[in-house]
């Protein structure tokens, strides 16, 4: 077991010069290669398969994959293979430009339609990730005299876009509380805002999003919503977290990320022509950075195509998800209120947390451990992420070996 976390070297846990906080991390460092220390050598081109290099003995291993975002195995996908392979013959590997000088392609501008008309939006801009995108967008439009009300489970990328505005924090998904703030700061600012992700990336429940835009127009606030993870997934079409409460077009900001259900990397942000064109030339990760490179900005407008027209697919990952929840609900884990791929199985121990991974990576099975900075250390836990590439035998593989750790960690609830 391991004695340390990364909780125990953060700039507020030891409050030394960087260069002393940098010498003592050695101790975590040290400790952390006890375990293997895999990297990713290559994949098979068969996902949720992986297989990994181990750094200490230059030994190969394969795995099952619950790591990876890639809820419909898009990354992998031969069609969207291939429209990136086209686009490196057609345009190169990169733009060399911020867009504002010359780095807008025009499959960025057709790539910004297609995910406009996906999200219900009048008008998108793409971005070199999702992390760019909130910070960028919320950089640009709120100042001293605005406030953001948001979600304590919100994306790290809202903090950060942040620091030049206004902030108070409400409970995960209260929306009685975010009323009474509404009501007692109305007309206090120039500009209110509610952020919130349609999907959230650890517990995996989603917001009640049509109660907090009901709130939202009672206010005249406007709603902000990353959907990175909830783009893809829900919805009849697969086309996010607003379809799914039936909201197309009701809410003012979505942004997300093309590195989840589209397989790539990059982010988007998408509202009206007007928020939109005014971003072009204020949002600073924009101006000041290289444009999406063409490979995947021609991948994903092959992933929207799919989802467009291959229900099979979304239907492949519900089909799991359901199965996956119903074992391991049967098997008495504690996956909180997740509903969507991800699922949080819940130690609450970051010790056992990474005991816990490194039983696994034993019997073949790569997952995340979470803790410090991701959640607090009594939320530790195990997340699983699950894609349409799964099979069932993936799944059961899967609890079998939790239920066999279980007896060494007690990790079930009681």
């Amino acid at each position: 077991m391991m004695n340390y976390t990364l909780r125990d070297f953060s700039l507020d846990a030891l409050p030394t010069n960087v260069l002393d906080r940098a010498k003592q991390f050695k101790k975590w460092i040290a400790e952390s290669e006890v375990n293997p220390v895999y990297w990713i050598e290559s994949q098979n081109g068969v996902k949720p398969e992986m297989i990994l290099k181990n750094k200490n003995t230059n030994t190969t291993q394969t795995f099952i994959s619950f790591i990876s975002s890639d809820y419909l195995g898009m990354s992998q996908h031969p069609e969207t293979i291939q429209a990136g392979i086209d686009a490196l013959r057609k345009y190169g590997t990169g733009a060399c430009a911020s867009p504002m000088i010359g780095g807008y392609l025009d499959i960025h501008k057709q790539l910004e339609e297609e995910i406009a008309d996906f999200t219900g939006q009048e008008a998108a801009m793409v971005f070199s990730s999702g992390f760019s995108a909130n910070v960028g967008v919320l950089n640009a439009l709120l100042g001293k005299d605005d406030i953001a009300y948001i979600d304590l489970q919100t994306h790290r990328s809202v903090l950060d876009g942040l620091f030049n505005t206004n902030i108070k924090k409400i409970g995960h998904n209260n929306v009685e509380y975010l009323k009474f703030v509404l009501e007692k700061d109305r007309h206090k600012y120039k500009t209110s805002i509610v952020i919130i992700d349609g999907v959230y990336s650890q517990d995996g429940d989603i917001a009640p999003l049509s109660e907090i835009i009901a709130l939202c127009k009672e206010f005249n606030t406007m709603i902000y919503m990353d959907d990175a993870h909830g783009m893809g997934v829900f919805g009849a079409n697969g086309r996010g977290v607003a379809e799914h409460f039936g909201m197309l077009g009701r809410i003012d900001i979505i942004t997300g990320a093309l590195s989840k259900s589209f397989g790539a990397v990059g982010g988007y942000v998408a509202a009206s022509k007007d928020i939109i064109n005014y971003l072009k030339f204020y949002a600073n990760t924009s101006i000041f950075s290289g444009s999406p490179a063409p490979q995947p900005i021609c991948s994903v407008l092959k992933a929207i195509e799919l989802i467009r027209t291959d229900k099979n697919i979304l239907k492949k990952l519900w089909d799991n998800t359901y199965y996956l929840r119903k074992r391991l609900t049967e098997e008495s884990f504690d996956i909180k209120q997740t509903i969507s791929p991800i699922f949080p199985i819940m130690v609450r121990d970051p010790y056992e947390v990474a005991e816990a991974v490194r039983l696994l990576r034993e019997r073949n099975i790569y997952v995340c451990g979470v803790s410090y900075p991701a959640v607090t250390n009594k939320e530790a836990r195990i997340r699983i992420s699950l894609s349409a590439s799964h099979e069932i035998k993936h799944l059961d593989t899967l609890v079998d070996a939790l239920c066999e750790i279980d007896k060494e960690l007690h990790i079930r609830r009681t």
